[in-house]
């Protein structure tokens, strides 16, 4: 059976400032598919904190992987890189940190945004970051912070 998913695929170098039109590139496609923009909100939330991630953490040069897929009434983003990694284990327990710490909030807020969450990381080898939600029908109430 055919996939018939509608897919957006690109790469952006790992630079800051590209990360808002990362996120722009992912909204068009989203909303020319007929994401709500509840939705497209949270996921893109999401998206810009695995991003920014992955340029922080990466550590390297290569391009970042993005892809889109929105199908089977869900959207999902990869944001894939080819930099340092780490344990996977390490983002299993991730939790808000308390107080006023201005560090470490990126995973719990990916999950908190999401309805599909994972990551695969390996030392030396690069980062995936899985990010989906399964789609609302529009005027449904968002994830609220």
């Amino acid at each position: 059976m055919p996939n018939s998913d509608a897919v957006l695929d690109f790469q952006i170098p790992p630079q800051p400032h590209l990360c808002r039109a990362a996120r722009y590139r992912v909204a068009e496609f989203a909303r020319s598919h007929g994401v709500g923009e509840s939705d497209l909100s949270a996921l893109l939330t999401a998206l810009g904190e695995a991003l920014v991630n992955a340029i922080e953490h990466a550590q390297g040069s290569d391009a970042i992987e993005i892809e889109c897929r929105i199908g089977a009434g869900r959207i999902v983003a990869t944001v894939q890189d080819s930099g340092a990694g780490c344990a996977s284990d390490d983002f299993a327990h991730a939790s808000f940190p308390e107080g006023m710490e201005e560090r470490g909030r990126g995973v719990p807020i990916m999950r908190h945004c999401t309805d599909i969450f994972s990551v695969r990381s390996f030392p030396g080898k690069g980062t995936a970051v899985v990010l989906g939600r399964f789609l609302r029908k529009a005027g449904s109430c968002a994830i609220g912070f």
